[in-house]
């Protein structure tokens, strides 16, 4: 079982154990406004649960369970999925909101990053983002990504985004520089 650490997160397959933490966090409608989503029931939740750890059981890589690494609680996720109406895989992440504003987001994004380019070769990697989830952009910003554009299956208010394998080597698996 692969396990990502940072500094304050493990990142981890998801285990059935997780399942009612999911599906309170995919159920929760302000989580799901910032992703142009509905919440979703028990059911809803158990079908993406079970497709995340049967992709991940496939891959290698996928969507995990963002765990503070101290005190092993439920942070969120983070991970990849393949989209095919982006025909390529996509950057994914949810904190729960009591845990918003102390930069995992970003820690567990540049932990999935450096796995996915640099353990499993990706060329480049997609994100989406609503446009009024400043918090969300601000994170693909930093991360590296660039906004590539402006409506996403015909809906304008998704911003697209792209981070390439030369972008990530270029930057070290930091932010580019700003105003250089």
């Amino acid at each position: 079982m692969q396990t990502l650490l940072t500094e304050r997160l493990r990142l981890r397959p998801y285990q059935e154990t997780d399942f009612d933490p999911f599906a309170k966090m995919h159920g929760d409608p302000v989580l799901k406004a910032n992703t142009h989503a509905k919440a979703m029931n028990r059911l809803q939740a158990r079908e993406l649960f079970d497709g995340y750890r049967a992709a991940f059981a496939t891959s290698g890589f996928g969507m995990m369970s963002v765990r503070h690494r101290e005190t092993d609680a439920d942070i969120g996720e983070c991970g990849l999925w393949y989209r095919e109406d982006a025909d390529a895989y996509t950057l994914r992440y949810t904190l729960q909101a009591a845990h918003w504003g102390n930069g995992y987001s970003l820690e567990a994004v540049r932990a999935v990053l450096a796995d996915a380019f640099d353990a499993h070769a990706f060329n480049f990697i997609r994100a989406i983002a609503m446009h009024h989830n400043q918090r969300s952009v601000r994170v693909l910003e930093r991360a590296g990504f660039r906004q590539i554009g402006n409506a996403f299956r015909g809906v304008k208010g998704f911003l697209c985004f792209e981070l390439t394998l030369q972008d990530w080597k270029v930057s070290g698996g930091l932010p580019p520089a700003r105003g250089v």
